[in-house]
């Protein structure tokens, strides 16, 4: 079986540091890339400079791009058009996932306060 490959989308560099070891709990053969914002992970997956990933995990409130257009923009990649995305946010978004159908995101998660309760998170959302 191949390790799962993930790719967080976060324009804060602790939430990266965070969610790695979240994810070594959660999934330790996984493998992560790494954006600082969409417009650059959809460059790195348009050029080929990452792998397309099993499951992505974005921030909603970044710079450059709001939330729905960086999805949008990214389920026009081939390879993504059925990749469970996940959205993270310090704070529940103001909208219910049955009213974003079309971008087809799978889970809210509440940024954690602890790395071990965001493992708990990702391993629920992956199943």
């Amino acid at each position: 079986m191949k390790n799962r490959a993930f790719l967080l989308i976060d324009d804060d560099q602790d939430d990266h540091i965070i969610f790695a070891d979240a994810l070594s709990i959660a999934d330790p053969d996984a493998t992560c890339d790494y954006a600082f914002n969409c417009p650059d992970a959809i460059d790195f997956l348009n050029k080929q400079v990452i792998n397309i990933p099993d499951y992505i995990f974005m921030d909603w409130n970044m710079p450059y791009m709001e939330a729905i257009d960086s999805i949008q923009a990214l389920r026009k990649i081939p390879g993504i058009d059925n990749t469970p995305i996940y959205i993270l946010s310090g704070s529940k978004p103001s909208f219910e996932i049955q009213d974003k159908v079309g971008l087809m995101i799978q889970k809210v998660l509440t940024k954690q306060n602890s790395i071990e309760q965001l493992a708990a998170e990702i391993q629920e959302a992956i199943g």
